[in-house]
């Protein structure tokens, strides 16, 4: 008679712990499954005779993004607090050693910077905190060449979480100019904001986005976003939206301040005090959405061309 196996788990021991990976893949976690994407994007990132074509961040930072996925899903799904204080350090050590690099090299940063609109630093409540940030953005010369609009030289800026309109063009424009620099063959050699990351779901496949051929086609010529052509970007936008939020948008809850507010109502007849919709409500707010959202295209587009 065959003795059964015992399915008691032996305790790890201290070098199981501190191996990167078990031996066998079907014992890895979700963990270590998001730790070798990160470690895939960390390994054809590099510059080297071994890799002379390396993948350029709008590649590889998505699968490096997964491991912060995981990160955050622990935290807001699981109460990890353990994944909470993990993340915590792994983001000190990442902001102090920035900012260390930034302050011994500036010059090896600011091609980076200058392109960028925000940039990883530290917060708190000491005074010293805000001028070194001030200093460290002008020393980097950081959104000098940023393709949106930003507060630079005392200007005034769009406000990105203002309204779920400027969020949503936000999204749209860095979907979009992912597939104009793919059209247009604008690799690595150019510095990207790193506001251009796509979703992983639509990294290959610009249909995916919901643009049709003709579309597609306008890809290939259209020029970075400015106060001149934001109406042609949005030509682009649109059937993007459209194809994320569904051809009923205008249910969606974020745009649930339209129905509940009066500018879309009327008063009921023989009823003081009580209003009802409009009849045409429906299509008024379809129309106002699609128009907000125009405008938050030129008000994030840049007021002079990146120089």
């Amino acid at each position: 008679m065959k003795k059964s196996k015992s399915k008691t788990k032996t305790a790890k021991s201290i070098a199981d712990l501190w191996a990167p990976f078990p031996q066998k893949i079907e014992d890895w976690t979700k963990e270590d499954h998001a730790l070798e994407m990160l470690l895939r994007g960390l390994r054809v990132s590099p510059r080297s005779s071994a890799n002379p074509l390396p993948l350029p961040p709008m590649l590889y930072v998505p699968a490096m993004k997964m491991f912060f996925d995981w990160f955050a899903s622990e935290v807001t799904k699981n109460e990890n607090q353990d994944a909470a204080e993990r993340l915590y350090h792994l983001t000190l050590l990442s902001v102090n050693n920035l900012f260390e690099a930034c302050h011994a090299k500036p010059e090896i940063f600011r091609p980076i910077a200058r392109h960028q609109v925000y940039w990883p630093s530290m917060i708190g409540w000491g005074a010293d905190v805000e001028r070194t940030n001030k200093e460290l953005m002008k020393m980097l010369k950081l959104s000098d060449a940023a393709p949106l609009n930003t507060a630079r030289g005392g200007r005034k800026s769009f406000s990105l979480l203002g309204s779920p309109e400027t969020q949503i063009a936000c999204s749209l424009w860095g979907a979009v100019e992912f597939f104009r620099r793919e059209e247009q063959g604008i690799y690595s050699g150019d510095p990207a904001c790193s506001l251009v990351m796509p979703d992983l779901p639509d990294i290959h496949d610009v249909r995916k986005l919901g643009l049709t051929d003709e579309h597609i086609q306008k890809l290939k010529s259209l020029q970075p976003l400015s106060r001149r052509n934001f109406g042609e970007w949005w030509k682009l936008g649109e059937p993007a939206f459209i194809h994320r939020y569904g051809k009923d948008f205008e249910n969606h809850k974020e745009f649930s301040s339209y129905w509940n507010g009066d500018a879309y109502k009327e008063d009921v007849p023989g009823k003081p005090g009580q209003k009802c919709l409009v009849q045409n409500a429906r299509a008024l707010i379809r129309r106002d959405i699609k128009k907000r959202i125009q405008q938050a295209f030129r008000s994030i587009a840049p007021k002079s061309p990146p120089v």
